[in-house]
């Protein structure tokens, strides 16, 4: 019994030491981080027009992705400007609740409503710029 126990408290404690050695939830948010959230917002927030107008065309409506992508495109792309503009400001200060996160970031994210932390690519995605496929 008393070597059950003793185990059970070494393989606690081991497991208390390997937990203390990882690194805290907002290790990664820095301001360096939120730096550059704010010149991609500035930059890129022009994104969101283009990106408007194809997530409404996948419904089918060509009429009504131009509109969309006017009114809503837009509204968001100025958001997104402002949002880089208070970030570039006070990106040495940890602003949102204690930490350097986006004021705008939630982590339930809803695309048609909510902003990423980083604004939307142009163009198309790809992992390589090759297939085992393609004979190059």
């Amino acid at each position: 019994m008393k070597k059950c126990i003793l185990i059970t408290l070494i393989v606690g404690f081991a497991g208390l030491a390997y937990a203390d050695i990882q690194a805290p939830p907002g290790a990664r948010l820095e301001p360096g981080r939120k730096l550059s959230r704010a010149f991609a917002n500035i930059l890129y927030g022009v994104g969101e027009i283009p990106n408007t107008w194809n997530r409404r065309l996948a419904t089918g409506d060509a009429s009504a992705a131009f509109a969309e992508a006017v009114v809503r495109g837009s509204f968001r792309g100025v958001c997104r400007l402002g949002y880089g503009a208070y970030e570039l400001v006070t990106f040495p200060f940890p602003t949102y609740k204690g930490s350097y996160r986006a004021p705008y970031n939630n982590l339930a994210y809803d695309p048609n409503h909510g902003f990423a932390e980083y604004p939307p690519e142009f163009g198309f995605k790809s992992a390589s710029p090759y297939s085992r496929l393609t004979p190059y």
